[in-house]
């Protein structure tokens, strides 16, 4: 049996837990132990790892007990939260279920805890602030109130909006109260790239935050469609990176470790424009080069220097390699 250390991860069947899971098994420093809806989905990407190198354990849902899952682990990363689901339900998982994994891990004896937070949860609900021109740092918050959240609003990305910041609040009132505990959040904005081999793309609901790449070339050529306001990107290997870098990172006396991990702002009409260059074959289904985008997209200055001197993220992955590999990455729900 390996005596390695332990780290849980939640949604590792995800576009960015799948790439965490994939770095720490090339690091070889910890073994995985992955919960998951489904361990045979899990095992599927990883079908070449070892019981000593992956392990996996099934738990239905984020509000789940833990307990057993958590036995002999020395640090956890939580990287699911429910996007795709009903109100009710990303209030459930992204909230409550943070706060549930959090609560357990440290009730457990855990004392290193790091979460995927959102580069969101710096934002008010209008994003006001991230298409202006000052400075976003590390301590912005979005004003929001869990009795305020609407569960029946239909635009389901506002809900998990509110349900990530509230969370992110609540992590650090927690953290507050268990100094014993080092726990970093990490908030990184659109998260783009390929994914790892072998990871399940059955359907467009399977392609992940790709899925906005993918509708520039299916949704016509007369409009931008997409409605997603956040114009700040980094690439899934680079924020798999952080939260590995994370793991190995010390506390910083005085500080809340809660970090900004972003390789640039971007628009949706750039894409295309690189797409027209390097994918001409593509170029028929793209928009017009003579469109206009139509719509705003963040483009505020953030602070990423903190993630940068504390955590050593360094270079980012290049915006074209990123955005390229994400087409890329799309095109194989064509070919299936």
């Amino acid at each position: 049996m390996s005596t390695r250390p332990i780290v849980l991860i939640t949604g590792g069947t995800g576009f960015l837990g799948s790439h965490i899971i994939s770095q720490l098994l090339a690091q070889g420093s910890y073994t995985v132990r992955a919960v998951a809806r489904s361990a045979n989905k899990l095992k599927s990407i990883f079908p070449n790892a070892s019981v000593d190198q992956l392990q996996v354990i099934e738990i239905p849902t984020l509000t789940s007990d833990f307990t057993d899952a958590l036995k002999n682990v020395t640090a956890v990363v939580h990287a699911a939260s429910p996007i795709k689901d009903e109100g009710k339900q990303i209030l459930e998982g992204a909230y409550y279920g943070t706060i549930h994994i959090v609560n357990q891990a440290i009730a457990a004896g855990v004392k290193k805890i790091v979460i995927t937070g959102t580069f969101a949860s710096l934002l008010d609900g209008d994003f006001k602030a991230g298409f202006g021109t000052k400075l976003i740092t590390e301590k912005s918050f979005g004003n929001f109130t869990i009795e305020e959240v609407d569960l029946e609003n239909p635009n389901v990305m506002a809900i998990y909006h509110a349900a990530k910041t509230l969370a992110d609040k609540k992590v650090w009132e927690i953290a507050h109260q268990h100094t014993g505990v080092d726990i970093t959040v990490l908030l990184p904005p659109a998260i783009l790239g390929p994914y790892v081999p072998n990871f399940p793309i059955n359907s467009r609901d399977s392609l992940g935050t790709n899925d906005f790449v993918y509708s520039l070339i299916v949704n016509g050529t007369d409009s931008y469609s997409q409605v997603i306001p956040v114009g700040h990107m980094i690439d899934v290997r680079d924020a798999a990176r952080a939260h590995l870098l994370a793991l190995s990172t010390g506390r910083i006396p005085g500080s809340d470790k809660r970090f900004i991990i972003s390789a640039r702002s971007f628009t949706w009409k750039e894409f295309a424009d690189l797409y027209r260059k390097e994918r001409p074959e593509l170029k028929d289904r793209l928009p017009r080069e003579d469109v206009k985008q139509g719509f705003e997209q963040t483009s505020a200055p953030l602070d990423v220097d903190f993630a940068n001197d504390a955590l050593g993220m360094g270079e980012y992955i290049d915006w074209k390699e990123t955005a390229l590999a994400a087409l890329d990455a799309t095109l194989i729900l064509e070919r299936k």
